[in-house]
């Protein structure tokens, strides 16, 4: 029990309080500055794959352009016009197959160029890769018959792409009717489409691959995962980024865009160590070395503390003790040091020389002093109040939730700086709100939905000089005996503060607080009234007792302090003060100082 109240604990726990926050901070920066590259390397990775897919849109677009130029190709009228057998109908034919080769070739995403004549009942193509020319000739007849039956026939207004599978290969096509028996027609290669995902490096453990919108595979890919069904139909759904995506115990992060000219999705796979293989020392830092080094420096801090203070604090600690026990005669050994201990420990002995020749009055009177001040910090600072804050600040960083922790620590920190404040003899009202208001939120986070207020200063009388914590231990008051003894009804416990100038007297301001609790009791009330002063011993209402003595110092026998119970319930209280006061114009340049006007 003596353990852990010794200076020692103490000064250990106090530099562990420091250094374990730093080093859950510094943890916790590491995790988020992870969470950070990771979310900007695959925005930077979706955003570039939406680039790219954007542009093969454009080339798609550009394949259905060329078709419907056709329709104003001078060879295809000539086809259309002509009999087969004619020699223009087969020099055309001739022409058309040539500019096919040329195009075919120029342009980097098409894989074949076919026209067909309903007149011959013939394919005319070119095609970048001829070894399966007649497995893709069979299926062009295919696809143009289903076009001419009806079941594909796609105008120019429609701009689909289907899916053709020649042999083991997926291909997309789209074909245009350009009138008097003839079809075009262009193939494009999925693999082709599906080269640009290369580009992005996503690792040994990633993978990428093509889908359509019911997760079937349109691509190929030694990516084990796109085996899985249910994977595949994942990736799809996933449409932009998605982590955690599962398979089989892994957890892989999904980017997956689709094309606007096709049902076609481009699915990017890869890990979260892929993605942050760059910040490998950066985790090593956080997860050992910072921990160890935390370690080292307590151990060194220890034996710093055991050499420089505990040693000697232990020594004078025992020379303190003999002399409680009545042995002046005690001395502790002066070091050579010139330090503070060895100043402590020269003072010691000089002073228990003194007391052998001394009376301890003036320690008795420092006691007494000591005394009173303990007994001024008592009225302006509630233990309770200190102590629920300290509490509710400890709950909200259990839940670990900081914003509210911060909050929190910043109204009671704002209030406990108007109490270090608070021996002014002149405040702004202004100041006197804001210390209410922080006091209020302090107590609303406390109490959440059973506690409401509302302040209605008017803006005119924020510059008014008056007494420090004037209205404070009213709504403290109000608080604690209101909230307490009031019945519950469904309804928040309310406060509402306005001012108002005084209708009867212009000079003076009438500064109100109500609640909807119980009100006074009548005793209470009647002492309140009476301008009786309440004693010190009366703890729960010296705050009240010490604000009517500033206010009459303050004030002289201008306005006065008021209580009251409302017809509808609750407590009132109403402070009439002065606008502009004599008695309080000769404190106000100490208490503002030359900035104030």
């Amino acid at each position: 029990m003596r353990n852990w109240r010794s200076v020692r604990f103490r000064l250990v726990l106090g530099f562990l309080a420091i250094l374990f926050p730093l080093v859950l901070f510094m943890l916790y920066i590491n995790m988020y500055a992870m969470r950070i590259v990771q979310e900007q390397i695959t925005a930077h990775y979706s955003s570039l794959l939406k680039e790219q897919l954007a542009h093969q849109d454009r080339l798609m677009k550009y394949g259905i352009d060329y078709l419907s130029q056709l329709e104003f190709e001078p060879d295809l009228h000539l086809i259309q016009s002509l009999s087969p057998g004619d020699d223009e109908y087969e020099l055309a034919k001739i022409r058309l197959h040539r500019r096919f080769i040329l195009d075919v070739n120029a342009f980097s995403l098409m894989d074949t160029l076919f026209l067909y004549t309903e007149k011959e009942n013939d394919l005319l193509f070119a095609t970048t890769l001829s070894y399966n020319a007649e497995a893709k000739s069979e299926a062009l007849l295919r696809r143009v018959e289903e076009s001419r039956s009806g079941a594909a026939d796609v105008g120019l207004a429609e701009r689909r792409w289907d899916f053709l599978t020649v042999g083991d290969t997926e291909f997309l096509v789209t074909t245009v009717s350009l009138g008097s028996g003839v079809i075009g027609g262009v193939l494009v290669a999925v693999d082709e489409l599906q080269q640009m995902l290369g580009n992005f490096d996503v690792g040994p453990g990633g993978g990428y691959f093509l889908a359509d919108s019911e997760g079937r595979l349109r691509s190929r890919s030694d990516f084990p995962p796109v085996g899985s069904e249910a994977f595949r139909r994942t990736a799809v759904a996933s449409e932009g980024v998605a982590y955690g995506v599962l398979h089989e115990g892994q957890s892989y992060i999904v980017i997956s865009q689709r094309s606007q000219e096709a049902d076609l999705h481009f699915v990017l796979v890869t890990t979260r160590s892929h993605l942050l293989k760059n910040l490998p020392f950066f985790q090593k830092m956080m997860y050992f070395w910072i921990p160890l080094a935390a370690a080292v420096l307590l151990a060194l801090y220890l034996g710093f503390l055991q050499r420089v203070m505990f040693l000697p604090l232990a020594r004078l600690i025992q020379g303190m003790r003999q002399i409680g026990q009545g042995n002046f005669q005690v001395r502790l050994p002066v070091g050579a040091e010139n330090n503070e201990f060895s100043f402590v420990s020269g003072t010691f002995n000089r002073m228990a020389e003194q007391i052998e020749k001394l009376k301890i009055d003036v320690y008795e009177e420092q006691l007494r002093l000591q005394e009173a001040e303990y007994r001024h910090l008592q009225i302006q600072i509630n233990p309770h109040f200190y102590m629920n804050s300290l509490n509710i600040i400890y709950n909200l960083a259990a839940l670990k939730d900081y914003r509210s922790v911060q909050k929190l620590s910043l109204h009671l920190a704002e209030y406990f700086r108007f109490l270090m404040l608070s021996h002014r003899t002149v405040v702004r009202l202004e100041d006197e709100i804001r210390h209410i208001r922080h006091y209020l939120e302090i107590q609303k986070m406390r109490y959440v939905s059973k506690l409401d207020y509302e302040i209605r200063v008017d803006p005119a009388h924020e510059a008014v000089p008056v007494s420090p914590l004037i209205l404070q231990p009213f709504v403290e008051n109000s608080v604690i005996h209101g909230f307490g003894g009031r019945k519950p009804d469904g309804e928040p416990f309310r406060i509402v503060i306005w001012s108002e100038d005084d209708p009867a007297d212009p000079g003076m301001i009438r500064l109100t607080l109500a609640d909807n609790g119980p009100g006074f009791p009548a005793a209470v009330l009647e002492t309140l009234n009476s301008g009786a002063e309440f004693g010190p011993q009366d703890r729960e209402r010296v705050g009240i007792w010490n604000v009517l003595r500033r206010f009459r110092m303050l004030y002289g026998g201008e306005g006065g302090i008021s209580f009251r119970n409302a017809p509808e319930g609750g407590a009132v209280v109403e402070v009439r003060l002065p606008a502009r006061s004599a008695h309080v114009e000769r404190f106000e340049s100490s208490a503002f100082g030359p900035s104030a006007s």
